[in-house]
């Protein structure tokens, strides 16, 4: 989100510092062009919405007819004439120091890691039309555990076509793959003497998965009034995993996520009026359909919002969107029960003073998880129709929240020091989860010192905290309590873009 230079220069110079490099334990995404992790009207730079996974409900660029969208490179930046664009490039480099690597209740692991990003951009424009390309990749070492090095990439392309002043097509597609970090899951395993713990702690190595989104948008103006369709979707897939050898139990136990791996659909309609310049207020009418390999998780639903859209333009201080309204969605399997309740989106930056800016961002959503796995007849631990009829594995709907902000003070004319806080809260829905909430608090802090136009270096410290509440269940049912645990990340990185 970019609401002018001034904004450029703070908010795009501190999503460009604060990189996916410890994606792991910072942030999955951080607003730079390859992040798919907030796909929505406009990613909000610097924001870790802690413990998220990546199956969010895609959704379009619906706007009013000349509002910016497209990947733009951070304020500076020169680039050099490339294929009749402009081609910009960098590099993030830095390291480090995790204090709970494996995200233990107790007996916590430290660890330093260091990792090299590399990003390239690509920006064509013409009279009528804005087209962006972009790739990165990621290598991250870790000093002592290697278990958890991994590389990362993503690659994507967006476009802006405007036959006429009316009309408006936007368009993307994205391919990422990735590691989600370790306690983000929900499902839990039980452990010897009682108790219960987060799976994804004892895997031997963090879970990669692939995943694709497109979306597509047709705006339209008409006078005050504008309108917009689109469609979106997502793919996943994961890759299967195992226990780590030596686990009570269940060492060197197979995990297979193919009940995980799917897709989600979206059709939206939208209609707006301008009521002030830059300042819309709008309804909004959007279907979706999430599709997973084991269909006991499927489910079809909507949602019918009104909010206020704020666009960019001369003298802009607020770029984004608001809306609340109602959610409905409707599940295949018999244990996950169907959600009816309220919802709201938000995606704000906020210039409030030429020094000052801040970013929100939160939604709420109907998803779907797995409290628990059963063995399967490969000898596997996963989940299916007959295990999670049979409260085997534990299969349930979820609502989940988050909510976010960060603000961004320049304390002198090349250094801006932030902080903010984010917080998920997972309501997991139906009798078998026995009442069991998830809750995640992270605050981060920031320290930026834009040292040439071209060089940034870096300071971030970011904290999780997950804790989680009910889960007990009386015999013959299946227990899903969640040990808590807390992490604290330091994180120095220099920038260099050209």
């Amino acid at each position: 989100m970019r609401v002018d230079v001034v904004a450029l220069a703070v908010i795009g110079a501190i999503g460009a510092s604060i990189t996916p490099g410890a994606a792991q334990v910072l942030s999955p995404g951080t607003g730079a062009p390859n992040d798919i992790w907030q796909n929505g009207t406009s990613p909000t730079p610097g924001i870790y919405a802690a413990r998220q996974t990546p199956n969010v409900q895609p959704t379009t660029a619906a706007q009013p007819v000349g509002s910016q969208q497209t990947n733009t490179p951070p304020q500076g930046t020169q680039g050099f004439p490339f294929n009749g664009g402009t081609f910009y490039s960098g590099v993030t480099v830095g390291s480090f120091y995790d204090d709970n690597v494996f995200a233990a209740h107790t007996n916590k692991l430290h660890d330093w890691a260091f990792f090299a990003r590399p990003e390239a951009l690509l920006v064509q424009q013409g009279q009528d039309y804005t087209f962006t390309a972009d790739g990165w990749a990621e290598g991250r070492a870790y000093d002592h555990f290697s278990s958890e090095d991994q590389v990362n990439a993503g690659t994507g392309a967006t476009f802006t076509e405007t036959p006429d002043n009316n009309t408006q097509l936007v368009g993307g597609v994205r391919y990422i793959h990735e590691h989600l970090d370790r306690g983000s899951s929900e499902t839990v395993v039980a452990l010897p003497g009682g108790g219960a713990q987060l799976l994804s702690t004892l895997f031997s190595h963090p879970v990669a998965y692939d995943e694709g989104l497109a979306t597509f948008a047709l705006n339209k103006r008409y006078g005050n009034w504008w309108s917009s369709i689109g469609v979106a979707g997502l793919d996943i897939e994961y890759q299967n995993a195992n226990i780590a050898p030596g686990t009570p139990i269940l060492g060197s136990t197979a995990v297979d996520f193919s009940y995980a791996d799917g897709g989600i659909a979206t059709a939206n309609g939208r209609v707006g009026y301008v009521v002030a310049p830059l300042t819309s207020v709008f309804v909004d009418i959007t279907g979706n359909t999430r599709a997973w390999h084991v269909g006991y998780f499927d489910s079809t639903g909507y949602r019918i919002v009104g909010g206020m859209l704020f666009e960019q333009g001369p003298g802009a201080r607020l770029k984004g969107e608001i809306w609340a309204g109602y959610m409905d969605q409707r599940y295949s399997g018999i244990t996950l029960q169907n959600v009816a309740s309220w919802t709201f989106g938000l995606s704000m930056a906020a210039l409030i003073t030429d020094d000052v800016t801040a970013v929100f961002e939160g939604h709420r959503e109907a998803k779907e998880a797995a409290l628990g796995l059963a063995a399967l007849s490969s000898g596997a631990l996963g989940a299916t129709a007959p295990t999670c009829i049979a409260d085997v594995a534990v299969c349930v709907s979820d609502i989940e929240s988050t909510i976010g902000g960060r603000l961004d003070y320049r304390i002198l004319r090349n250094v801006v020091v932030g902080g903010g806080v984010t917080y998920q809260e997972d309501d997991y829905q139906g009798p078998l989860s026995f009442g069991r909430i998830d809750h995640s608090l992270g605050p981060l802090a920031s320290v930026k010192w834009f040292a040439t136009p071209n060089l940034t270096l870096g300071f971030d410290y970011r904290n999780l905290s997950f804790s989680s509440g009910g889960g007990f269940a009386p015999a013959p049912f299946t227990p899903v309590t969640a040990l808590s645990y807390n992490k604290n990340v330091y994180l120095v990185s220099a920038t260099a873009r050209w």
